[in-house]
């Protein structure tokens, strides 16, 4: 990893010198691999005493503090591309569809001693779309602006392959908009000639929250309190003019606060959540005059 990191950086002051006039605008489209992780806390409080599968008796009454833990892989196809308004102004456009969500299985664990209380199958599944504004202080740097908006869809369910055993089936449903601040460098015009470097970071604040789930339909959680911290990088190099192929990867962290709602006797918890997402893969642009 610090090798790569070290090249990346290396290939970047190599090219910085090419600061040409002509930047044109370009589209793109990409497959490859995402990996998600997600992850919960909370204090749960236990309703009918019960063992788990750590082999420890959580008796009714006490609380105990829980983290949620899931990873996958599974295929991504991204698109998307950058209009250029005039010399100090362009607009980039980035698309995200998870196509095909694989089945995990998510593990509740004590926080005392990391032990499995539970077990559950789950699949996990993002769509999303990045507009940002470029306020080009040069073609190669530039400070970005804009917003993102994810829709991501949880759903949990017990043993499927067990006919003995019923299916509860729970869908939980997060929409967030974003706002954005970064920087973006572009080392040269795209699908020109020769190897070409893109780097962009931003970070964001939430200022919508959309949260359903199915087992409690009548409560909408929307408190949107948290941040955002996305990146990319891809390394590319001109088949021949106006194509170009790229080496891609994209990482997003989105951290939220939860919320806890009281109606009538009964609390409801949308938990503290992290979501991360490192995507990678292969990505064609093109650029025809």
């Amino acid at each position: 990893m610090k090798k790569l990191i070290l090249l990346s950086a290396t290939a970047v002051l190599l090219l910085a010198g090419n600061n040409e006039r002509n930047f044109d605008g370009y589209s793109y489209f990409a497959f490859g691999v995402e990996h998600f992780e997600y992850t919960e806390k909370f204090i749960y409080q236990v309703k009918n005493t019960f063992v788990g599968d750590n082999g420890k008796v959580y008796t009714s009454g006490s609380s105990v503090a829980v983290k949620s833990k899931l990873d996958i892989n599974q295929p991504v196809y991204l698109s998307g591309g950058l209009i250029r308004f005039n010399e100090k102004w362009d607009l980039s456009m980035d698309f995200s569809s998870t196509l095909k969500p694989n089945e995990t299985t998510e593990e509740w664990l004590d926080r005392g001693d990391d032990s499995t209380i539970t077990s559950n199958y789950a699949t996990i599944m993002s769509n999303s779309m990045k507009f940002l504004m470029h306020y080009k202080f040069t073609n190669l740097h530039r400070l970005t602006f804009g917003f993102s908006y994810y829709l991501n869809i949880f759903k949990r369910y017990n043993n499927p392959e067990n006919a003995s055993v019923s299916t509860y089936l729970v869908e939980e449903t997060t929409s967030s908009l974003v706002l954005n601040l970064g920087y973006w460098f572009e080392s040269s015009t795209a699908a020109k000639e020769g190897f070409r470097i893109k780097f962009n970071i931003e970070g964001g604040v939430p200022v919508y929250e959309n949260v359903t789930n199915t087992a409690a339909p009548s409560i909408t959680f929307k408190k949107a309190n948290g941040f955002n911290i996305s990146s990319g990088l891809s390394i590319g190099y001109t088949l021949f003019k106006g194509v170009e192929a790229n080496l891609f990867t994209n990482y997003y962290y989105m951290y939220r606060d939860g919320e806890t709602k009281h109606i009538g006797n009964t609390t409801y918890i949308w938990p503290t959540n992290i979501t991360q997402n490192l995507q990678g893969g292969l990505q064609i642009v093109w650029k025809f005059d």
